[in-house]
C-alpha cells in the first residue's frame, strides 16, 4: 500500500512540476501580443497543420468562435495564411506563415535559453541527476518505458 500511495504522490509531485515548467517557459516567451494560447496555436499549426479552424480549435481546446477570431489576429499579423479548400469553398485552412515559422524559431531559442540558464545555476549533482532523471521522462514521452517491462 505504501509504494502505491508514494507512486501516486511521485505522480502528482511530477505532474504539477511539469504543468509549473511548462506554464513558466510560456510566460516567459510570452509578450503582450504573443501570448501563451496565440503561441501554442501557432505551435499547435506547426505540428498539426493546414487545419481547418475547428480542427484548430479543438486541438488547442477552446471555442472555434474564439479560435476564429484568434486566427483572424494571426493572419492579420502574418503569422499565419489561410486558404480556401478546392473541393469546398465553405471551408478554410490555416498554416504557418515563413514569419510564423521564424518566430516560433525564436520563441524556441528563448525557451531553451531560459532552461539551459537555469540549469547552468545547479550543482554538479543536480545536473547529473537531472540527466538521469531525464532519460526517463523521455522514456514516457515515446511510451518506450512500457516496451522494458
Amino acid at each position: 500500500m505504501t509504494a502505491v500511495r508514494s507512486t501516486e504522490d511521485l505522480a502528482g509531485r511530477l505532474q504539477l512540476a511539469i504543468s509549473a515548467i511548462s506554464h513558466r517557459m510560456k510566460t516567459h516567451a510570452a509578450s503582450d501580443d504573443l501570448t501563451p494560447t496565440r503561441l501554442v496555436t501557432l505551435a499547435t499549426v506547426a505540428e498539426h497543420g493546414p487545419l481547418r479552424i475547428s480542427d484548430l480549435a479543438d486541438r488547442v481546446g477552446i471555442a472555434a468562435a474564439t479560435m476564429s477570431r484568434l486566427v483572424d489576429w494571426l493572419v492579420e499579423h502574418e503569422l499565419l495564411t489561410r486558404t480556401c479548400s478546392t473541393k469546398d469553398l465553405r471551408v478554410s485552412y490555416v498554416a504557418l506563415s515563413p514569419r510564423g515559422e521564424a518566430l516560433l524559431e525564436r520563441m524556441r531559442g528563448i525557451r531553451t535559453g531560459y532552461l539551459a540558464d537555469r540549469i547552468s545555476r545547479l550543482p554538479a549533482d543536480q545536473v547529473r541527476a537531472l540527466a538521469g532523471a531525464l532519460e526517463v521522462l523521455e522514456d514516457f514521452a515515446t511510451g518506450s518505458e512500457q516496451e522494458q517491462h
